[in-house]
């Protein structure tokens, strides 16, 4: 399914308004293609599984200003929550995974994924933030 979902991209010239992958669940194969649309992949909580080693990878690989988190709630929950209705407060575990992957801080998993969201949504700058910490 993931080459008829280029195709169907590459016909709509999606990369002229670009988006996100949502709850991104390919190779880093397809995510490089993805990327090359101008899009962002948006990781869930399966990237905490431990069997989603293909996953982890492009974790690893993404580069972080391309990236963004999400909890596809109510699905999808990661561990150690994994099997229980997913929630927004659970989203830390799927950036400490990422972070450990990445062996970055997690505050700068953190800061870089929510500056992508902004940038991606076009959302306003919030109260104390800098234009220095925005992503443009």
């Amino acid at each position: 399914a993931h080459e008829e979902v280029l195709q169907i991209l590459r016909e709509q010239k999606a990369w002229e308004i670009g988006g996100a992958m949502h709850c991104f669940s390919g190779d880093w194969s397809f995510a490089k293609k993805c990327l090359d649309l101008g899009f962002y992949l948006s990781i869930a909580g399966p990237v905490t599984f431990a069997k989603a080693q293909i996953l982890q990878n492009v974790a690893r690989q993404c580069p972080l200003d391309r990236l963004l988190l999400e909890t596809d709630a109510p699905f999808l929950a990661p561990v150690p929550k994994r099997g229980k209705r997913n929630e927004p407060a659970f989203l830390i575990h799927t950036a400490e995974k990422i972070a450990s992957l990445r062996n970055l801080p997690l505050e700068e998993v953190a800061m870089q994924t929510t500056l992508n969201a902004r940038k991606l949504f076009k959302l306003p700058k919030v109260d104390g933030e800098t234009t220095s910490e925005r992503n443009e």
